[in-house]
C-alpha cells in the first residue's frame, strides 16, 4: 500500500490552528457530533480487498468553476475524490486543496505502474456557495494551478449544495460566528471516494496519513475492477496545467 506523506508540498511543517481549537469547549463538543460520522465510515474491515458501499448520492445538478453545468450524469461511470471547501477559509481549506493537489499527482503514479491513466476525477464543492461564484472558484483553481480538465470547482443555489452535501455526503456544514462580524464556515476535512454509480465508498481523514494510504489502495482497487481506465475522460471543460502550490 502506497505511504502517503501528507505534509509533501505543503508551506509549514507545524499544523495550523483550527477554528475548533479556538472555539469554546461546549462548542466544540457540540459539533464534533455533527462533523464526524465520516470517522465512522472510514473504519474498514481487515483485509477487506473493496471499500463497503455506504450509500447511494441522488443525481445532482451544480456550477462549476468555468460557468458550465457540472452534472452527477458528468461522473457517471468514473471513480471520483470529493472534499469540501470555502474560500473565506484561510486555514484548513489551503491544507485540503494543497493534499487534493498531491493526491491527483499520486494517482496518477499509480496509473503510470500500472501503464494507463486511472482515470480518477476530483470535486471540490463550497460550503459557501453564496460567496463562491464561479468566476472566484476560477480565480482560486488558476491560483492553485489546479488541472479542470479532472478537477472541478462546484458550488451552485444553496438548497442545491445542502441536497449533494448535507442529505447526500452526510457531511454538516454551517456558518459559526468567530467575532467582529466574521465567521467560520463549519465542514469535514474528509476526501470521499464515490465510485461510477454513484455509491459513496469510504470518508478519509486528511490528517491521518494511514487513511490517505487506504484511499489511494482503495482508488486504485475500485478503478482497475470497475473499469476506470476505460472511462477516463476529461470532466466536460477545464485547461491543463501544472500542480502546484499557490503563487
Amino acid at each position: 500500500m502506497p505511504n502517503i506523506d501528507l505534509d509533501e508540498h505543503e508551506e509549514s511543517s507545524s499544523p495550523p490552528r483550527r477554528w475548533w481549537m479556538r472555539a469554546p469547549a461546549w462548542l466544540a463538543l457540540a459539533l464534533a457530533g455533527l462533523v464526524i460520522p465520516g470517522a465512522l465510515f472510514a473504519r474498514r474491515v481487515p483485509n477487506d480487498p473493496l471499500p463497503p458501499n455506504l450509500g447511494q448520492l441522488a443525481p445532482f445538478a451544480l456550477v462549476r468553476e468555468s460557468g458550465r453545468p457540472l452534472l452527477s450524469a458528468d461522473l457517471a461511470g468514473k471513480i471520483w475524490v470529493a472534499d469540501f471547501v470555502f474560500l473565506g477559509c484561510t486555514e484548513s481549506c489551503p491544507l485540503l486543496t494543497t493534499r487534493m493537489s498531491h493526491l491527483q499527482s499520486v494517482l496518477e503514479e499509480e496509473g503510470r505502474k500500472r501503464g494507463g491513466a486511472l482515470g480518477v476525477r476530483f470535486v471540490s464543492f463550497t460550503v459557501d456557495p453564496t460567496n463562491d461564484t464561479p468566476e472566484r472558484l476560477m480565480e482560486y483553481a488558476a491560483r492553485w494551478h489546479a488541472d479542470t480538465s479532472t478537477w472541478a470547482f462546484a458550488t451552485g443555489p444553496l438548497s442545491e449544495v445542502q441536497h449533494v452535501i448535507a442529505d447526500g455526503f452526510k457531511i454538516a456544514f454551517g456558518k459559526v460566528e468567530s467575532g467582529a462580524g466574521a465567521f467560520e464556515m463549519m465542514h469535514g476535512n474528509y476526501f470521499v471516494v464515490v465510485d461510477g454509480q454513484m455509491h459513496i465508498r469510504g470518508y478519509y481523514s486528511t490528517d491521518r496519513p494511514e487513511e490517505m494510504s487506504h484511499l489511494v489502495h482503495d482508488v486504485v482497487e475500485l478503478a482497475t475492477r470497475d473499469g476506470g481506465r476505460e472511462n477516463g475522460g476529461s470532466i466536460p471543460t477545464g485547461r491543463l496545467v501544472a500542480k502546484a502550490g499557490p503563487s
